[in-house]
Formats: C-alpha cells, structure tokens, sequence
C-alpha cells in the first residue's frame, strides 16, 4: 500500500527496493525467527536451503517453502499473520494435493507453508519425524535455517521434480551428477521407505513400470504436462470413492478465486469468473472434440 505521501509501506513501516534473492533469503531468516519465537518445528526445502551442489549454479528461488510439524501448522500461520503476512490460497485451493498453503508478505514476498510433500506415501507426520530427527542447519541471510539431511533434501528435490514439466527433468540430471553411486542408492532406497515409489519412478524416467498404479496417470500429466481436462480425467481414474469424486467434479465448476487472484495479482470480478468459466468450457469441448477425431481415425483405420 501507499502512504499520503505516496511511500510504498507495510505495517506502517516502508518498502524498501531489494534484489530477488536478498530478498527470499531474508525472508527464510525471518520466516525461521517466527518460527523458533512460538516454539514451531519446521524445515526449510528447496531453493537456496538446499545444500550447496544439489542445484545447478545460476537456479534461482522465488520464494520460500517450509515443511511443518502438521500439529504446528496453525501456531506458525498465526505467527506468520501477526508479523504482516497474509493467506493467499489455502491448502484446500493451494493445489491438487492439499498439500501447501501460500502467504504473501508486501516487503519479503511468498512462502509455501507444507503440511505433507506431495510423493509421499507415509503419513505426514511419520514423514516429517523422520526428517527432523536428522536435521541440520543452514546459513541463509546470516542466520542458522533448520534444513533436512543432503540424502532427504535431494529426494525432496526429486520428488518435486517431478510435478515440474519444464524445470524438472534438469534438476534431477543435475542432482545425479552432483550425488555419488552410493549417495543416489541411498536416496533411492529413502523413496522406497517413504512409500515415494511413483513420484521417484516419475522424477527418473521409469513411470512406465508403474503403468497399473491408479495414480500412474496422474502423475504422467504432472511430470510431463497436460491441460486441465487431462489431469482432471487422471485424477478421476485415481479417485477413491463416491466422496473424492464429488470433490473433483466440484472442482470442475467452482472457480477457485484464490488462484485466479494471484494470476490477475487483483481481487477478481464478476467477468473476470466469467472468463474462467468459459475458458474452461473452451477446455472440456476441444478435449473432447480431440477424443472423438481420436476415436474415429482410430475406426478407420482398423476398417
């Protein structure tokens, strides 16, 4: 916002113009303040928490992600609230898997507050137990970050991979020079005791040996891209019961407002809904006007 004098300010104090990754990595150390000052267990993941070599050099963060204890969630969004940070998605419209949700700050930007890590088969606090008992520490902006071990960073980095079509692949090309013979074994027997086995095969070019898991198809459009209708259609198939489908074919016909806000960085309208509910009409008639040009090539040519 703006003062009478046209100063750019939050809480009353000025905005001041900083460098991208001055400030994300300032924002890490105050996030990890809040954190420790009511007592929250949390760890940074990705981006510049990561241990040195695990990204190529020159990948840069535009925000920060932490990982939390699941009971301390709502002590460090409290947290998080009272020191000018506000909600912009939920976890219920953060994403697909419920998994995170995003605040946003006017000075420090944007920070992913996790949950659980999409992947990940166990529960998320057995996940996150496991991780915080071989934490160690990183120094970002000149204060000491909680971070998980290098073996659980680089599977968190894989897995995350994997829902990334256009980064992703990279990243874990990377990540496999960067770690030795024995180190990726390590990693890749890590996947396996978290229950990680498709998010892994996906982040590693082996989803193909997952073919009959429910979930296969959701994360082949994941990892590799796809429209809505697609990753609506996969989610289908992985649904389990009559109450998870209904969610999606909720989802279908509610616009989420928090993602739409974010995109037009605005709250939106009326026509602005309009839109989205018309592009996704657009969406569902030429998936299915692929499918039945699809449908009927395939008829002719078996005649």
């Amino acid at each position: 916002m703006e003062s009478t004098s046209g100063e750019r300010v939050a809480n009353g104090l000025p905005l001041v113009d900083l460098p991208l990754e001055d400030r994300v990595r300032l924002a890490h150390a105050l996030i990890e303040s809040a954190a420790t000052g009511v007592e929250v267990d949390l760890l940074h993941i990705k981006g510049y928490s990561a241990a040195p070599g695990l990204y190529a050099p020159g990948r840069e963060s535009t925000d920060v992600d932490v990982l939390v204890r699941p009971a301390h969630v709502d002590a460090l969004v409290e947290a998080l609230h009272a020191r000018g940070w506000r909600t912009v998605t939920t976890f219920r419209t953060g994403s697909v898997f419920h998994h995170a949700m995003t605040l946003w700050h006017d000075q420090w930007g944007y920070v992913d507050v996790h949950r659980a890590f999409p992947g990940v088969g166990v529960p998320a606090e057995e996940f996150f137990e496991l991780l915080w008992e071989q934490q160690t520490t990183a120094d970002i902006a000149g204060w000491p970050c909680r971070v998980p071990s290098r073996e659980h960073h680089a599977l968190m980095i894989a897995l995350h991979a994997a829902r990334d079509p256009y980064r992703g692949a990279d990243d874990v090309t990377h990540l496999r020079s960067a770690l030795t013979a024995d180190q990726w074994e390590r990693v890749e027997a890590l996947a396996g005791v978290v229950g990680a086995h498709l998010g892994f095969a996906a982040a590693t070019g082996r989803l193909d040996e997952w073919a009959a898991h429910p979930e296969h198809d959701v994360w082949e459009v994941m990892s590799h891209g796809g429209t809505r209708v697609e990753l609506f259609r996969a989610r289908w198939r992985a649904a389990q019961g009559a109450a998870e489908r209904a969610e999606l074919l909720r989802s279908l016909v509610v616009v989420n407002r928090d993602h739409l806000r974010m995109r037009l960085h605005r709250e939106p309208g009326f026509a602005d809904i309009a839109r989205e509910v018309w592009a996704r009409a657009l969406d569902v008639l030429r998936a299915a006007g692929g499918r039945n040009r699809r449908e009927s090539s395939s008829a002719h040519d078996v005649g």
